[in-house]
């Protein structure tokens, strides 16, 4: 999960961007297309930094659909799969599925640096999104670039001060392995204080 003290409250929407719909399918009782539901998406946000909101996860991959329990479980109000959950990566211990986030930024809002175990595919699809690398590389992404992220220890910024960006990312587990030059096996990381200044003049 992310840094408790970033998570913040649970709401609709957490900048001035529309909100985006999401359409989960499956199949009627005569086998054909349906849409299963589109609930709204739920932000675990904070003023002025932006919010991450869970479009749905899987507990397995791949995933198990039969009966449409993956939905059932994603629609729960708890459970590592459910849509309230704030886990960047689906836990170990639920299966290791795959996980689809929307994460809005605020006007210059900004991410803790940190990693998790995971293998994440992050696309630009509103505005200018900015990744900081530990090792000192800065990558400008708009709409339509994207990041193959790999267990490195990175951040997020919003590229600019006076609109909001958006990014969505599949997060799927990955096998911990050994950072090179550290002798220090991958594990889930954030850096307390790195991320976004508030009004008391300390940094999230």
């Amino acid at each position: 999960m992310a840094d408790p003290k970033t998570i913040g409250a649970l709401s609709t929407s957490v900048t001035s961007l529309p909100p985006n719909k999401h359409y989960i399918l499956t199949h009627d009782e005569k086998g054909r297309s349906i849409v299963h539901s589109s609930p709204p998406q739920l932000y675990h946000g904070r003023g002025g930094v932006g919010g991450m909101a869970r479009s749905f996860a899987t507990s397995t991959v791949p995933a198990a659909l039969q009966s449409d329990k993956d939905i059932t479980s994603y629609l729960s109000q708890e459970g590592p799969t459910s849509h309230k959950a704030t886990d960047i990566v689906i836990p170990p211990s639920a299966g290791n599925g795959s996980n689809l986030v929307v994460v809005d930024m605020a006007p210059g809002g900004q991410s803790q640096m940190h990693k998790t175990v995971s293998m994440d595919y992050s696309i630009c699809v509103i505005g200018h999104v900015r990744m900081e690398l530990d090792g000192g590389e800065m990558l400008d992404l708009r709409p339509g670039d994207h990041v193959i992220q790999r267990g490195t220890m990175h951040k997020w910024y919003n590229g600019s001060r006076t609109e909001p960006a958006r990014f969505v990312a599949v997060t799927l587990p990955c096998e911990p392995f050994e950072i090179p030059g550290t002798g220090k096996m991958l594990a889930k990381e954030h850096l307390e204080g790195s991320g976004a200044p508030q009004e008391d003049g300390s940094n999230l």
